[in-house]
Order: C-alpha cells, then structure tokens, then sequence
C-alpha cells in the first residue's frame, strides 16, 4: 500500500449520523483488504452504549466486530482507550462517570498501532460534530490523529443534505475527505436511492466509493466481506488507499 500516496498511516471512518452503519462499512472494508494480504489494525478511540461481561469488563460491540474482522491482536487499551455504558453522546457518558477524555493518550494509542500495521482503520462515534468531550467533537479527533477521512451516509432521501453538511465541517476545519459510500442501499431503488451517489460526486467533488446493500439481520463475517467486495469500486477504493 503506497502510503505516500495517502498522505497518512490509517483512514478515519466518519458517518452522517449514528446509527448510519459505518461499523458494518468499516469491518467490510477491514475483511477486504486484509483478503488482499494487507496488515490491518483497527481502532475506536471513543465509545458508548458498551455492554458489561460476565467478568464485568465493559466492552464495545463496534470494536469487537472491528478486531473480529481484523484478527487485530493488538492490545484492548489501545484499541478502545475510552469505553462507556451509557448509550449516550461519548462527551455526556463521561461526564457521567467523571471520566477526562486524554487526547494525548489516544493519539499515542494510534501511534502505538501505526508502527505495527500496513494502515489503521479508525471509526468514530457518531457524525462529525458529535461532542467527544466538553467543547471538543469527532472532527477535532480527526485533526488530533491527522487522518484522512471516508463518510458512510444513508441511501435515502436526504443523505445529499446530510453528506454535502458532513463535507463541509471537514473542509472548514481543513480535513481532507477521500470518498463516500452509501450504505443500505435498496434492491430496487427508487429515482432518489438511484442518484444521490452522482449528485453527492458532483457537488461535492469526492469518488463515490460504493453502494452497499441491506443485508439481512443475520449475517456472518463472511457475508458482509463479499457484500462489501462485490459493492465497492474496488480500483477507485484502491487508488483512494494508494494501493
């Protein structure tokens, strides 16, 4: 991978708003490159809503599936330095448990990580401006990391308006966007599901990266790396990557 071309040692997976689906993105995408041979390590700097383990560990089901995919081995601390069980905003289900989110200590977790894999996929929580602690955002993390970014937004109408928002708090804040995917796409999508990617490209200047389908409720890991591989513009994503 010509990391050169890239500009940086990981991605940083961003979405239009929660609950978009960018972990599936991000693991399909984590499958893939790791079928084509490559090092991936994985990270999720902030995360809510975790479940508690049997031993009463705290752990985020974002990051599992990521290390799943990745076969990561690198240590949890690293992976998800900062883990909440409130199902809220990561800057919110701090306060409440009185916990000061270090950014130092996450960029030297990426740092960490960076040494050890061809890339670092990095996904955040939430949209762009969501609140990570106190007055700072997901979009301050990205610039902390220096990180390029990918945008996974909704198929459905409205996701112009979203995605051309999300582009413009990263540009403002001079972050570099790479492409977009659209997820959930329909099996049969109407004349709005069927243009947004075009108009999206057009307006916003960036590669549209892929369309990836619904998938069922019950899927295995295998499922969702072959969805993503016979989805994407796998040489555009490749020329994205620099690979």
């Amino acid at each position: 991978m010509n990391l050169r071309k890239l500009g940086s040692r990981g991605i940083f997976i961003t979405a239009t708003d929660t609950s978009v689906g960018k972990t599936t993105v991000a693991a399909g995408m984590i499958g893939y490159l790791k079928r084509l041979g490559y090092n991936v390590g994985v990270m999720k700097p902030v995360a809510s809503g975790a479940i508690e383990t049997e031993a009463g560990r705290l752990i985020s089901q974002d990051a599992e599936m990521l290390v799943k995919f990745s076969g990561s081995e690198d240590p949890w601390e690293w992976i998800n330095p900062y883990c909440f069980s409130a199902a809220v905003t990561p800057a919110l289900a701090a306060r409440i448990e009185g916990v000061t989110i270090d950014f130092g200590r996450i960029r030297e977790c990426f740092h960490q990580m960076a040494e050890r894999h061809d890339l670092v996929v990095v996904e955040g929580a939430g949209g762009v401006l969501s609140p990570v602690f106190e007055k700072l955002y997901v979009a301050d993390l990205i610039s902390l990391l220096e990180l390029p970014v990918m945008i996974v937004s909704r198929a459905a109408l409205g996701t112009i308006n979203h995605t051309l928002m999300t582009c413009e708090a990263l540009r403002s804040r001079n972050l570099r966007t790479v492409g977009f995917f659209l997820n959930r796409f329909p099996r049969t999508p109407n004349l709005s599901e069927s243009t947004n990617a075009e108009i999206i490209s057009s307006l916003s200047g960036l590669p549209h990266l892929g369309s990836i389908p619904e998938m069922d409720d019950f899927f295995s890991q295998q499922d969702v790396i072959n969805t993503f591989s016979s989805s994407v513009n796998q040489e555009r994503l490749m020329d994205v990557l620099g690979g």
